[in-house]
């Protein structure tokens, strides 16, 4: 699997992070990856998420000296005021539970500094072949709304809006077994599901191929740069 193929997200998230920051959290940051990324330019960096498998397999892939997680929920953040200076949501609002994310957000407010940055990264719903052809994240759409009220909801109140851009994200994957493995991580019913297996087979064989034989799986994100006042 190549993840971030076109480079988007690394690129959105090193122009937000910029140079000489020493602390940020990384809200629902499953294995670790995109945390790791962010780490590379930070004095010190923790991920937080709810499951504690995901997180066991952060701290062995990823966990060092200057990068640390904790299992620990975005609504009821367990670090102090003024805390970080920055604070991101790499695609995991919409998993905090509908009634929480408002109180997420204010949970981020409260632990950045003063002046300090949240970004946050939602997919659009229903786009790219992800959207088209594969539909893995219907069941998400209401949580995916949700998250994007949330954020108009507390940003007049709580942030001022720096930048909102949209971009594009692309998977490779050399073939269907590596592409399912990849979604049955998150979604361990997928594994035994043998007729959603063929779905997903059947959309993502309609997905467009590289000249090199890999598929590409891709969609659209909104990224909002917030700044508490």
């Amino acid at each position: 699997m190549i993840a971030d193929a076109t480079g988007s997200q690394t690129d959105a998230l090193r122009g937000f992070i910029g140079n000489g920051l020493h602390t940020a959290l990384d809200v629902g940051c499953g294995t670790g990856e995109k945390t790791a990324l962010i780490a590379r330019d930070i004095g010190s960096t923790i991920g937080i998420d709810p499951d504690t498998g995901q997180i066991r397999q952060a701290h062995a892939r990823h966990g060092g000296e200057r990068l640390c997680f904790r299992v620990a929920r975005a609504e009821a953040l367990c670090f102090c005021e003024a805390a970080f200076e920055a604070v991101l949501f790499n695609e995991s609002l919409h998993h905090v539970p509908v009634d929480r994310q408002a109180e997420a957000l204010r949970e981020a407010h409260r632990v950045l500094k003063p002046r300090c940055g949240l970004l946050i990264t939602e997919p659009i719903h229903g786009s790219g072949s992800l959207g088209r052809e594969l539909k893995l994240y219907l069941e998400e759409k209401t949580q995916e709304q949700k998250a994007v009220e949330a954020i108009e909801a507390v940003m007049a109140a709580e942030f001022e809006l720096r930048a909102r851009t949209v971009i594009r994200i692309e998977y490779h994957f050399a073939g269907f077994e590596e592409f399912y493995g990849f979604y049955a991580m998150t979604r361990p019913e997928a594994g035994s599901d043998m007729a959603l297996k063929e779905i997903v087979r059947a959309g993502f064989e309609r997905c467009p191929r590289k000249a090199q034989g890999h598929t590409v799986i891709d969609y659209a994100a909104s990224v909002w740069h917030l700044l508490k006042w």
